[in-house]
């Protein structure tokens, strides 16, 4: 168990367009309880207002206090969820979109991973890399039955199809993997969308979350180094679980901030794009 008074994340944070789009989709937030990363649908309409209406719904159903010291993350999820589906009631020109969604979370007396889709979530402790996260995608799961080996993935012509999202269907939080997690004074928690985690190999990836110090010098760096290969946007979360009961981005804001396209507050009556 994690009370918070003994524990919260010293985060860094950052999120690109890249080279090759004209908008991010990537919304995120990192704080001192709580980290995120989510990822507009590509071909969607409107994935940046679906993932910056995720994103800001859990802010406020799990970031708050009174909210941790009370709601489970399934139930938050689900009723994050549920705002999409109020927004593509109300314009019918936002049916479709989706986002996916991974995160830590820190609640009264217990850390959880929350994730779907194809973001990633991995950790280091000890020196060692590990994803602790399994993409929700065709690729994977033929992985998974032995009919594709990994090293192949990235070729495949399906790669980028995914089998479970959030798109405010009432089913889509009964898909999500929830897992309670021990968060160890010393751990770093790494978020990342897939235009990180697709182009940026995992030795390298390892290295330098590895050796980089500082959370948000580690979030500048992994962007720079898959800059120029990446052909999405690009977003991290950076997490360092420390000791004690104030949290801190890093040197100056002692509370969360947004990344992406959750950086803007959101305008629901905006026509889709």
């Amino acid at each position: 168990m994690n009370a918070l008074r003994n524990r919260h994340l010293a985060c860094g944070a950052r999120s690109e367009v890249g080279r090759c789009r004209a908008d991010n989709q990537d919304s995120g937030y990192a704080g001192p309880q709580l980290a995120l990363i989510a990822d507009g649908v590509g071909g969607a309409p409107a994935g940046d207002l679906a993932s910056a209406t995720i994103v800001r719904a859990l802010v406020e159903l799990l970031g708050a206090p009174a909210a941790r010291m009370t709601s489970q993350p399934r139930t938050a999820l689900a009723a994050a969820n549920a705002r999409l589906r109020t927004l593509t009631e109300g314009n019918p020109g936002l049916r479709g979109m989706a986002t996916t969604l991974s995160g830590v979370v820190m609640n009264a007396s217990q850390s959880f991973i929350i994730h779907i889709g194809d973001s990633r979530v991995y950790r280091l402790r000890d020196g060692c890399l590990t994803q602790q996260t399994e993409d929700q995608t065709w690729v994977q799961l033929l992985i998974a039955e032995g009919m594709l080996q990994p090293a192949a993935a990235h070729r495949h012509p399906m790669r980028n199809m995914l089998l479970h999202y959030l798109s405010g269907s009432a089913s889509d939080a009964d898909a999500a993997y929830i897992a309670p997690i021990e968060l160890r004074t010393g751990d770093r928690w790494l978020l990342a969308t897939d235009g990180l985690s697709d182009y940026l190999p995992a030795p390298a990836l390892a290295s330098l979350v590895a050796c980089t110090a500082d959370p948000q010098e580690l979030a500048e760096t992994l962007i720079a180094e898959c800059l120029d290969a990446s052909r999405d946007n690009i977003s991290v979360v950076v997490a360092d679980v420390c000791d004690g009961p104030t949290g801190q981005f890093g040197a100056t804001e002692p509370t969360g901030r947004f990344i992406g396209a959750a950086e803007t507050p959101l305008d629901d009556s905006a026509p889709a794009g």
